[in-house]
């Protein structure tokens, strides 16, 4: 599904990204989306974060000021891929329709040590990529303009999202690797994981549902079944199947 995404960073050719990552032996993106929030793993507290992402937030030293970085791709909406990628410091993902708080959500202040990791990464430019690098928002910043914080809004990838709230679905971890992502090194991961505990039955354990009654708490397995309690049972009846604010 795709979905717009307001991201504050910096945006790249991503041939040049990669032979920035390559560089330190990290393997590039050719321009593919990564999956940009892929549920956690059972047992395992925060879900995996792609190599990528994962290396541009240790160059900077790591912490919770560069828990946000990670890697945008925009939408290809049947056309050719773009030659360009967004690295984001900070970003919020709109389902349809949300309410943003600039100055909490995307500051205009990048975290110590983002605007040299942009020009690093600058550094792996070649004379042939010039006329990439003169594009809409990779132009010299203005007056007062930190190059490494601007603000963007992308269209990202089609990418699994993890529907929250009423659009959240308990599905089997099997089905999501086998068919939704069936290549993914996390993946992998997993199955090297059960396969050394012998624990096939906490392999096939779907996730867990966190679809609730917003008046009661109550869990239910499917959005069709919170909506039949909350009428039944509350008198509740949600005629709006989009959120006000995802």
């Amino acid at each position: 599904m795709g979905l717009t995404t307001i991201l504050r960073g910096f945006k790249i050719p991503f041939a040049v990204l990669d032979r920035f990552l390559q560089a330190n032996n990290i393997k590039p993106t050719s321009g593919h989306a990564p999956i940009y929030d892929f549920p956690a793993l059972p047992g395992v507290a925060l879900p995996p974060l792609e190599p990528q992402s994962t290396f541009l937030r240790s160059k900077i030293g790591g912490g919770a000021a560069t828990n946000q970085i990670r890697i945008f791709v925009p939408n290809r909406q049947g056309v050719a891929p773009s030659t360009h990628i967004y690295v984001a410091y900070a970003y919020v993902m709109v389902f349809s329709q949300r309410q943003i708080n600039l100055a909490a959500e995307l500051p205009d202040r990048p975290p110590p040590g983002f605007g040299e990791l942009r020009r690093e990464v600058l550094g792996f430019a070649t004379a042939e990529e010039g006329a990439l690098l003169e594009v809409a928002g990779m132009q010299p910043a203005g007056e007062g303009e930190d190059p490494a914080g601007r603000l963007f809004v992308v269209v990202t990838d089609d990418r699994e999202y993890p529907y929250r709230g009423p659009f959240m679905r308990e599905v089997s971890f099997l089905f999501f690797c086998f068919f939704l992502r069936p290549l993914s090194v996390h993946v992998r991961a997993a199955l090297n994981s059960f396969h050394q505990q012998k624990s096939l039955t906490a392999l096939m354990r779907p996730l867990q549902s966190d679809l609730r009654c917003p008046e009661c708490s109550a869990v239910f397995e499917s959005w069709i079944d919170v909506q039949t309690h909350r009428k039944e049972t509350h008198g509740v009846e949600y005629k709006n199947v989009l959120p006000d604010d995802l």
